[in-house]
């Protein structure tokens, strides 16, 4: 696995750099508060990691429960959406694309993934373009409406590079929708850290790793599922968005879950629950943040 190390920070390019926990590689800009992992992995790292032949071999097995998740996203779009064409960034396997056809005029979609690209265009017919934002082939000349991004800040190198450029492809007053994991401090994440810090303190062997954030270190070569570079918080995200000509229209929570029966019932009660202690309590305390800006 390659190494890069961060000098700066790429929210707000300061370079008053602390480390938070050495031994997992994070570190924090003291400026405007915004984790990252440095060292981490390089991007060409990352897409051979995505690239895995059984990389969604779950988002194919559980095809009817991500579909319900992609239509309460849209839902919740909709309430924000402008008219016309949408861009979805880093779209996986295509099914979000798929069922927001009768929504937008026309619809795109960026992926790093080879074989996500191969099942989007098997399974739904869609031409995905392939790379990272930055180097995607996307239609000359095109300004877009609307650009989704889910769950995909995390995964990049440089977010506020991505967000300008996003800025750059929407025509005037369109729509950025983000949603990203709550990392840092989030309900279930927070009491979890503490009862495993807790545990470790105890000595249970099983937890003697855990670090002062409760996120584990990046390893590309263990059972690792996703590899999250940054770690967002509300705050910080808004920053970033305003800071990269966006007024923030709408920030809340991001209905993330996959589930289904008793789980599915589970976790919406749970969602509606933090919905109403951000209402009460004006603070996210979910799993994921869910962030509109409109271009300015």
């Amino acid at each position: 696995m390659s190494l890069e190390h961060l000098s700066s920070c790429n929210i707000c390019s300061s370079t008053n750099i602390a480390s938070v926990d050495e031994t997992r590689h994070f570190s924090q800009c003291s400026d405007c508060g915004y984790i990252f992992d440095s060292p981490r992995p390089t991007q060409e790292s990352i897409c051979a990691f995505y690239s895995r032949p059984m990389q969604y071999d779950d988002w194919l097995s559980r095809e009817r429960e991500r579909e319900v998740l992609w239509k309460r996203r849209i839902r919740k779009m909709r309430r924000h959406r402008r008219q016309g064409s949408l861009l979805d960034i880093g779209t996986g396997i295509g099914q979000f694309l798929d069922l927001a056809r009768g929504y937008y005029s026309e619809v795109y979609g960026t992926e790093v993934s080879e074989r996500a690209i191969e099942i989007a265009r098997e399974k739904y017919g869609l031409e995905i373009a392939a790379g990272d934002l930055m180097e995607a082939k996307l239609p000359a000349d095109v300004l877009f409406d609307n650009i989704s991004m889910f769950h995909v800040l995390e995964h990049v190198p440089n977010p506020k590079q991505i967000i300008e450029r996003c800025h750059s492809l929407l025509c005037s007053e369109g729509i950025l929708t983000i949603a990203v994991p709550n990392d840092v401090l989030s309900g279930k994440r927070l009491v979890k850290k503490r009862i495993k810090r807790l545990l470790a303190r105890c000595g249970v062997a099983k937890y003697k790793d855990v670090g002062p954030l409760g996120l584990p270190a990046i390893d590309l070569d263990g059972e690792m599922d996703e590899v999250h570079l940054s770690h967002f918080t509300p705050k910080v995200l808004r920053r970033l968005l305003e800071d990269s000509g966006f007024e923030i229209v709408d920030c809340n929570l991001d209905p993330y879950f996959v589930a289904s029966g008793f789980q599915s019932l589970r976790s919406t009660v749970y969602y509606r629950l933090m919905k109403f202690l951000r209402v009460l309590l004006r603070r996210n305390f979910y799993e994921a943040i869910w962030v509109v800006g409109r271009k300015k």
